[in-house]
């Protein structure tokens, strides 16, 4: 597929996610939602519509030569992810200690889920390849789950003393406790990923067409449903979006540097970690490259703002870190395509 042609679209699908978001400021400016409501959503689409949109790749995927391609993915999330939390963790020291903590997770978390995921899945629909780069984006949020239910919930929680007492807070040790990495092994959109893995292996789809054929009830079910990702993600977004306080805003060198390192710094530096690899014989083909670099290049996470609601830290903070991140990435994400393109077509 064109370069020019997947920034073009990328640009366009990128604004379509935007006006997306109206409803949601729209609902929420009016009052017409109950409280919890966008997390309820939230939950809708991270817990059931994902999963379905992940599986529904797997199973009209006809690609049975992914698994060389999808363990460099593998691979350059990994290091994708390492690179942002070894920046993240060196810096912010001078930050008071609840931002430092927000500022980190909001620099090392990208959106790849909730917004990288439906956007991938645009990018690509109706053509060849549109399984298979959904697919690579399942197996590059595998990772990010792995850190964020690890590195996440230390940043959050090591160290805890609000109060400054010297005493660290007994809540948030409990809170610790219950969160294990554990948990991204069985977080839905990761066992999605495995089923569709064995599928794809036992080639279920023409073994038993009538169950997972194209023209099954199951894969019609999973089409339907995975259509609510895109346009109910936005839409939880605009709610968080109208949330917003902009008092302090313009006055935040913190949120500055880390949306810097979010969206161009760091995407870069994965950019050139992609290209050495390369320079040493890893086989990087073109939609593992793009997939790697919209996701890594992506806003930062919304799961930013539900990891500081879990953990009691300023969740309306991060919010606006999210907010910020998201409006600027329809400038930054294809910037940083069109650099990651110029860098790999020069070597």
């Amino acid at each position: 597929m064109d370069m020019n042609l997947i920034i073009s679209k990328l640009i366009v699908n990128v604004a379509i996610l935007f006006v997306m978001m109206i409803p949601g400021i729209i609902i929420k400016k009016m009052n017409m939602i109950p409280e919890g409501f966008g997390k309820g959503i939230s939950n809708l689409v991270l817990n059931i519509a994902q999963p379905c949109l992940i599986l529904f790749a797997y199973l009209n995927c006809d690609d049975r030569d992914i698994w060389a391609d999808s363990l460099v993915v593998l691979l350059l999330s990994f290091i994708a992810h390492i690179i942002f939390a070894v920046v993240a963790m060196c810096l912010f020291r001078r930050q008071p200690d609840g931002k430092r903590r927000l500022l980190r997770l909001a620099t090392v978390f990208s959106n790849a889920a909730f917004m990288g995921i439906p956007l991938i899945s645009a990018i690509y629909a109706g053509t060849p390849l549109a399984g298979r780069a959904t697919i690579y984006a399942s197996i590059y949020n595998i990772t990010f789950n792995l850190f964020l239910w690890s590195l996440g919930v230390f940043i959050c929680t090591n160290g805890r003393d609000d109060n400054n007492d010297g005493i660290l807070d007994p809540h948030i040790i409990e809170k610790k406790k219950t969160a294990s990495p554990l948990k991204a092994l069985y977080h839905p959109a990761t066992v999605a990923a495995v089923l569709g893995i064995i599928a794809l292996a036992l080639n279920l789809k023409n073994a038993v067409p009538s169950v997972f054929g194209e023209t099954s009830i199951l894969n019609d079910s999973l089409d339907m449903i995975r259509g609510l990702v895109a346009p109910l993600s936005m839409v939880v977004i605009g709610i968080r979006l109208a949330d917003m306080n902009f008092k302090g805003f313009f006055n935040d060198a913190g949120m500055y540097l880390s949306l810097a390192l979010r969206h161009l710094i760091l995407p870069i530096a994965v950019i050139g970690a992609t290209a050495l690899l390369k320079l040493a014989g890893l086989p990087v083909s073109e939609e593992v490259f793009t997939v790697t670099v919209i996701l890594a290049a992506a806003p930062s996470a919304s799961s930013a703002t539900m990891f500081a609601e879990k953990f009691d830290c300023d969740a309306m903070y991060v919010s606006r870190i999210v907010a910020a991140s998201t409006v600027i990435s329809i400038l930054t994400m294809p910037a940083v395509l069109f650099i990651g393109n110029y860098i790999m077509n020069a070597i």
